[in-house]
């Protein structure tokens, strides 16, 4: 059986082959044989949703880190000795 994993990676801008994995996520897995069939769409949705905000929280705190790392090193540019 597989499984579906959902990767964040920072790609070089200079070489797009060059990806650094910033954090990975497997989806659950289901098992067909546990679902109630009226209620199965709404609970695999529901659990769709909750994967889908942590993947695009870890996102938006990786760009946000990159932003703040390049902002940061601008400053010391600016006051350095």
């Amino acid at each position: 059986m597989s499984q579906i994993r959902i990767m964040l990676c920072r790609v070089n801008e200079k070489n797009p082959e060059e990806m650094t994995e910033i954090a990975s996520y497997d989806l659950p897995e289901t098992d067909i044989r546990k679902l109630d069939p009226e209620r199965a769409l709404d609970e695999m949705e529901a659990t769709l949703h909750k994967q889908g905000q942590a993947v695009l929280k870890r996102a938006l705190q990786a760009q946000f880190e990159e932003i703040d790392r390049d902002l940061v090193e601008a400053y010391r540019q600016d006051f350095s000795p």
